[in-house]
């Protein structure tokens, strides 16, 4: 699977937008180190994914039903499958890391 590389960068854009920005709106300079940990990203990262493809779903339900707008449920469903690249991306590069680390010589 090859992901277009201006797809990548896009999303990788907005998870960094994302990540500047507090619910307060302020910037993430502001914010301690403590409250901006990689797990809490990662877990928070997983669930806009989930619900990028929940609302992918509605749309297509939506549809089916006739009751949406075929250009939202293109967005949505383009959306989703740039969120699903995305994390297989990113899945791909941590278990790559996972394998480095265990072929380092002890």
């Amino acid at each position: 699977m090859s992901i277009e590389s201006a797809s990548a960068i896009k999303a990788y854009n907005q998870i960094i937008d994302n990540l500047k920005n507090t619910p307060e709106g302020k910037s993430s300079s502001n914010v301690s180190p403590k409250s901006t940990d990689f797990s809490q990203m990662v877990k928070d990262f997983a669930e806009k994914a989930v619900e990028t493809g929940k609302k992918s779903e509605t749309q297509s339900i939506a549809a089916a039903a006739g009751k949406a707008d075929l250009n939202s449920v293109v967005v949505a469903v383009a959306e989703a499958e740039l969120t699903l690249n995305t994390v297989v991306a990113v899945r791909n590069k941590v278990i790559e890391s996972y394998r480095e680390i265990l072929r380092m010589p002890i």
